[in-house]
């Protein structure tokens, strides 16, 4: 019996008797509520404190001990904090829920990876699979910390809409914006309750305007800062009646229409995507029994999966599975209108360009400084807030374009050192005889195989003028042959044949120029990949600007309000526009109509610039009130058009979703099984066509 049989028997055995303590389990519960033993449990239950609230103290007790053995753990380690820094944001304010939270997402990451690798890897040990798998559970490890990041996400935002009801409601009762934050943070989920508690210390504090910037760097989404900034704004200037009733009320049910918006778009894409993934990658799983089952129906599928075209056909549906899961999750990610501005402290760039060689090749690939191209650079790098420099986006795309070149040239050499491989040890059927060879004839294709191997080896370094009397020779030593002149014509063509067959692997020029156009393909990666992030940041970008709407919104409607003044909120709100915003308040007394003139420069964001100039207006020539008093259309029509941007968006998604998740299947079933069977055929055909005309 052989460990696959053994380790099925098991699995079966173990869930066999699973099912049957379950029942068992089941039956002793029911008896129990008959005889009203039950009840006696419970009651005593209430006083001791149920089994299952030991169980859960236990397991969450086990959870805080494990946290701080990882931590000792090298390599563990910085998985560990890299997962509780994700969290950070929602979990930042209780120690013992963040490291709960984090210890239960490193477990469940790595069981879930641990599961499927060893599925796979038992299902197929070829060692091309294995690396493939092994790579994947790389990407696919990430995509998981993102799943369930983006889960606390989600759960968070619903939270956050009961938590802006309760807060409406508790400020209709007592007018007081403090106490009603406090009381909606007592009644509020575990989440939002933690955020709404730290708004309040914001809200009391002696130093509001610095706890507000702090809590501004660790909120977790738009919304919250939304709803400190108003709620902050209306605890330091009071909140006033205008048209449509409570200024700040006013505001808080367009933050919760932005929060609903929100919620409606990722439970679409949630739903439409939803098996999506499992579906693009379950495919993989099928690759070995279709081998199996093709190489035992056609044996001469059996040699294609063994030869470099096989190779080669592996790699393309590996890749493909890979792209269409990293390009599903990407589609489904909800990442928008979380800008980060991050900085490293010790980044490798700076090592590797101190190698001798790279910074000289680096420079050489940089344009010159005062050109057209390295404006357009800085520019694009600005844009997409890439926190590089123009030399270290050069080096990131030197090192893509090498790795890339080197791999598609390693996997050239790989796909030879098969074909020469194959050559020298599978079984030579010396009969032309097709369907699937007995054992016996088995053992004497193996036998000829070692024969051909044996003489091929023997006659290394022979030239080419040499080679077919030395073959003869070697080949006459065998009794069998120099008596059979027909075996010994037959034979030594067949060891030429394989000769000529290893002569022809080797690099070609044009698996050279292939390997330089994938190289020059992956140089312009990470180009495209900021004109991505530039298009993402758009997004960032619009959000930040609705709430600078909210901001001057509340702001012009106080008496003897200053456009400084709402320069410096602005700024205090920023994220993205920080730093041109920061300049302009410093510049601001020595010419306000110049610093304003500057934001427009370095931020030449069109809904931005709109707000810039009516704050220039606003300077010496109209109020502010009256240059901000279309802000409210502005507004509506700005969610909208946004609400109609987000219906396309997820229609285009789906079609798209649809059509890369099933691209794996379809990749499986031609490329691995369809195509080549087509192709075996004919060659079949070929070969019976050619014994027919021998005849």
């Amino acid at each position: 019996m052989d460990l696959r049989t053994i380790g099925i028997a098991v699995f079966i055995v173990s869930i066999l008797l699973t099912v049957v303590f379950y029942i068992w389990l089941k039956l002793l519960t029911r008896k129990a509520e008959r005889d009203g033993t039950q009840e006696i449990i419970r009651s005593y239950e209430q006083l001791a404190g149920t089994n299952k609230q030991k169980w859960k103290r236990k397991v969450y007790q086990f959870f805080q001990d494990s946290y701080v053995m990882l931590l000792r753990v090298p390599l563990i380690r910085r998985y560990v904090l890299k997962i509780r820094k994700r969290l950070q944001a929602i979990h930042a304010y209780d120690e013992y829920t963040m490291r709960r939270e984090t210890i239960k997402i490193v477990f469940s990451t790595i069981s879930i990876i641990c599961v499927v690798v060893i599925v796979l890897i038992f299902v197929n040990q070829d060692f091309t699979f294995i690396f493939m798998v092994l790579l994947a559970a790389l990407v696919v490890n990430g995509m998981l910390i993102d799943a369930f990041v983006l889960r606390v996400e989600d759960r968070l935002l619903i939270q956050l809409r009961d938590l802006l009801k309760d807060v409406r409601h508790n400020y209709h009762q007592n007018g007081m914006i403090e106490e009603a934050v406090h009381d909606s943070a007592e009644t509020s989920s575990n989440e939002a309750a933690l955020h709404a508690k730290k708004i309040h210390e914001v809200l009391t504090s002696n130093n509001s305007e610095e706890k507000l910037e702090l809590y501004y760097e660790s909120a977790p989404n738009r919304f919250l800062k939304g709803f400190a900034g108003m709620s902050f704004l209306v605890q330091e200037y009071g909140d006033k009646i205008v048209k449509e009733g409570s200024l700040y009320l006013n505001n808080l049910n367009k933050l919760a229409e932005e929060i609903n918006l929100e919620i409606l778009k990722r439970r679409k894409l949630n739903f439409l995507f939803k098996g999506l993934t499992a579906i693009a990658v379950f495919p993989i799983l099928f690759t070995k029994p279709i081998e199996n089952w093709a190489s035992n129906q056609f044996p001469l599928m059996g040699e294609f999966y063994t030869s470099k075209m096989g190779f080669l056909t592996k790699l393309i549906i590996f890749a493909i599975v890979l792209g269409s899961y990293v390009l599903l999750k990407k589609m489904q990610d909800q990442q928008e209108g979380t800008y980060v501005s991050k900085t490293r402290k010790n980044p490798w760039e700076l090592h590797l360009l101190k190698v001798p060689g790279v910074k000289w090749i680096v420079d050489r690939l940089t344009p010159a400084r005062r050109t057209g191209e390295y404006f357009k650079i800085s520019r694009l790098l600005k844009d997409a807030n890439a926190r590089n420099s123009i030399e270290w986006h050069y080096l990131h795309r030197f090192l893509l374009c090498l790795i890339v070149f080197v791999g598609v040239l390693i996997s050239f050499s790989t796909m030879h050192y098969i074909a020469i491989h194959n050559v020298m040890t599978a079984p030579t059927n010396n009969s032309n005889l097709f369907g699937k060879m007995s054992i016996e004839e088995l053992q004497n294709a193996n036998q000829l195989t070692d024969f051909d191997s044996n003489i091929i080896y023997q006659v290394k370094g022979v030239n080419n003028e040499q080679l077919h009397d030395a073959v003869v020779q070697l080949v006459k030593q065998d009794e069998t042959a120099f008596f059979n002149e027909t075996l010994l014509n037959t034979t030594t063509i067949r060891i030429l044949s394989k000769i000529q067959d290893i002569n022809a692997e080797y690099l070609k020029w044009w698996e050279l120029l292939i390997s330089i156009v994938f190289g020059g393909i992956a140089y312009q990666v990470p180009l495209w990949i900021l004109l991505f992030q530039k298009k993402m940041r758009a997004m960032d970008m619009q959000n930040e600007t609705d709430q600078f709407h909210t901001i001057v919104a509340m702001l012009c409607e106080i008496d003897r309000m200053s456009v400084e003044v709402i320069l410096e909120w602005m700024e205090r709100f920023s994220n993205i526009f920080k730093d041109p915003l920061h300049k302009c308040v410093q510049n601001y007394e020595s010419g306000a109509e110049k610093a304003l003139e500057q934001v427009k420069l370095d931020a030449p964001f069109i809904p931005l610039v709109r707000i810039i100039e009516r704050l220039q207006l606003s300077i010496d020539r109209i109020p502010i009130k009256q240059a901000f008093d279309d802000l409210e259309t502005e507004r509506k029509f700005y969610f909208d058009q946004r609400k109609q941007s987000y219906e396309e968006m997820i229609d285009a998604k789906a079609g798209w979703g649809r059509m890369i998740g099933f691209a794996p299947m379809y990749a499986v079933i031609f490329l691995y099984l369809v195509i080549p069977l087509i192709y075996m055929s004919f060659t079949q055909i070929g070969v019976y066509y050619e014994q027919i005309n021998k005849l």
